[in-house]
């Protein structure tokens, strides 16, 4: 696997390195993150998953809320989805495939057109990490 390298070219676009790679990796969980929502919305029988344990006088009590979990991961899901396709909403449809290609295929981009692609592959990761509040 290469190393990412962000482009410099635009300054405005620039992202500290922490903020750059944890952008990269969002995108690139982007698939699982989808299939992950999908079966969670055709999952939707949670009482066979239910159960609570209280103990009277016990030091410990453990209650199980699958209702609240499924709810939060599930908007969690959605947040992180919307964040990533509003992002690609400012990339031009010439440039989409190239630029999710070379996130997430990690495909070199040396047989791409030209060169536009890394533009917005930069303005593209701006977004997400703006959409996901990296960037303040």
């Amino acid at each position: 696997m290469s190393r990412e390298w962000q482009q410099t070219r635009f300054a405005e676009y620039v992202m500290p390195d922490a903020v750059y790679y944890q952008t990269i990796w969002a995108v690139r969980d982007l698939v699982r993150m989808e299939s992950r929502l999908e079966e969670l919305n055709e999952d939707r029988d949670l009482s066979v998953h239910s159960h609570s344990l209280v103990m009277d006088g016990g030091a410990t009590t453990e209650i199980s809320r699958p209702t609240e979990k499924y709810a939060l991961e599930k908007v969690l899901l959605e947040n992180r989805i919307s964040a990533i396709r509003s992002a690609l909403d400012i990339v031009p449809d010439s440039f989409r495939g190239l630029v999710l290609s070379n996130i997430i295929m990690q495909t070199s981009g040396r047989d791409f057109p030209n060169k536009m692609w890394k533009y917005w592959k930069q303005r593209f990761l701006y977004g997400v990490a703006k959409n996901l509040q990296l960037l303040v």
